[in-house]
């Protein structure tokens, strides 16, 4: 292939790529490259290629090289596309933004920088860019629906809902829009109208498990069990790997399982995020890691900013707020990469692990810390024996390890439970106080202290928990 028939081939590679018949257009485009290596245009077909079948690094590379010969805005955002299913969130941001730059009035790039900034957490930014995608496209049911999402995230339910039924109007039939607009009408308090969305999803998608989920979710609000654990049933039955169902499921069947698995806490706390401080605090009353310092005070010379501290479970970071001025180094870990977002944001955290609680724990070293906390963390995690022994051995002799868990003897029946803990309908565990007794004398602590109070409230009524301090003994 000589230099005067490139553009020939070039226009031939692409309609046989628009055509669908990729293999044809890929040995042309190689054939231009061979004579041409550096020709911009079969570069980047040849990338969008590798980007479509799931070759990634391969498609940020050839696309690259494009750029850097003769950039335009079409190859930032495929760059962007390809950067972000790779994780590369703030890489893929910086492509989209490239594309905007180049090409203001670029719809699909504001959207798709809106969805990586809502998954970033950077929620006024991603509604923001939403809301410039509208401007240019008004009627795009997509960006309707996902400016609602970021909105709810926000916690502005209102407008949230009129973003989905502004989507609905556009698209009577978009299930998901009607699952979305379910989701926060039940947060506002409408269980009935949620409900009602949540089933003019599943009629117009019978297999959205999602959907089946969420309506369980209004039954089980309801007091009306045997009707959740129906549709949660469906839900399991459309979804076999979904374990966040599964634990709903255990928790309603009263069957105890160890732990909540990681896909629950993660996906219900990276959903929480925005909202946890104010809601946790000011909704539900919650004052759990003052009242934990309060006790530690009682035990202990608190000093300043002399402790090593792991904060597990570490959340939005209201815990490592209170123990931050005695805390020469203060860790935290969570499963949660939105909740680590707004703990960071606190300032008060040396280091900051995206991680599950038990492999983060055995990973550091033995002896390397003066105090560990977990407040109402245990709440999702029914058996401690392992938890406490790794607690016991990042523990100096003389450190303290202060927790909190819901109160399984102040339940019916409570103190029956063998295990010593039990799975309760809300999806959390219980645990009592004969059991703590014994996970501190296996693993070398001394109780100091153990209280009971409201760990917060629940439709109005106080849900009793205990609050302790150890000390590590040996």
């Amino acid at each position: 292939m000589n230099s005067s028939s490139i553009p020939q081939a070039f226009q031939t590679a692409l309609g046989h790529y628009q055509a669908g018949r990729v293999p044809q257009a890929v040995a042309i485009f190689q054939q231009i490259l061979q004579a041409e290596p550096s020709h911009p245009d079969a570069l980047h077909f040849l990338g969008v290629i590798s980007l479509q079948g799931g070759n990634l690094a391969g498609a940020i590379e050839l696309i690259g090289k494009a750029i850097h010969v003769k950039p335009n805005s079409l190859m930032h955002y495929n760059l962007g596309l390809a950067l972000r299913a790779q994780g590369k969130l703030d890489d893929a941001a910086a492509s989209y933004r490239k594309a905007i730059a180049l090409q203001p009035g670029y719809a699909e790039a504001h959207f798709n920088l809106g969805n990586v900034l809502q998954k970033q957490g950077k929620l006024e930014d991603a509604v923001a860019s939403y809301r410039k995608a509208l401007a240019l496209k008004p009627d795009w049911v997509d960006a309707h629906n996902n400016l609602g999402s970021a909105l709810q995230e926000q916690g502005k339910l209102d407008a949230a809902i009129a973003s989905y039924r502004r989507a609905i109007a556009l698209k009577p039939g978009f299930a998901n829009a009607h699952n979305n607009l379910g989701i926060a009408l039940q947060k506002q308090g409408k269980p009935e109208d949620a409900a009602a969305s949540y089933h003019r999803a599943i009629s117009l998608k019978p297999d959205y498990a999602d959907a089946h989920k969420n309506l369980g979710s209004v039954f089980q609000d309801q007091g009306q069990m045997d009707k959740a654990m129906e549709c949660y049933r469906k839900a399991i039955s459309l979804d076999p790997k979904n374990e966040s169902v599964a634990h709903l499921i255990s928790a309603l069947a009263a069957k105890t399982t160890e732990r909540a698995p990681s896909q629950y806490v993660e996906k219900l706390f990276d959903g929480y995020a925005n909202t946890f401080d104010t809601h946790l605090v000011q909704g539900l009353s919650y004052k759990m890691p003052s009242e934990l310092l309060t006790l530690l005070k009682r035990a202990a010379d608190l000093p300043a900013g002399e402790w090593d501290v792991l904060d597990l479970g570490c959340g939005t970071g209201l815990a490592g707020s209170e123990i931050s001025p005695h805390a020469r180094q203060l860790v935290g870990v969570d499963l949660s990469s939105n909740m680590l977002e707004r703990a960071q944001a606190r300032n008060v955290y040396h280091r900051l692990v995206h991680a599950d609680l038990l492999p983060m724990m055995r990973g550091e070293t033995p002896s390397s810390y003066d105090l560990v906390i977990a407040a109402d963390v245990f709440v999702y995690l029914g058996r401690l024996d392992e938890i406490v022994s790794e607690a016991g051995r990042l523990l100096r002799a003389g450190g303290y390890f202060m927790f909190s868990v819901e109160a399984l003897d102040a339940l019916p029946g409570g103190a029956e439970e063998e295990s010593g803990y039990r799975l309760n309908p809300s999806g959390r565990y219980a645990h009592s106080a004969s059991y703590l007794e014994k996970l501190a004398a296996a693993n070398g602590f001394c109780p100091l202290s153990m209280i009971s109070t409201p760990v917060r409230m629940e439709k109005g009524t106080p849900i009793p928990a205990w609050a302790a301090v150890w000390q590590k003994t040996d």
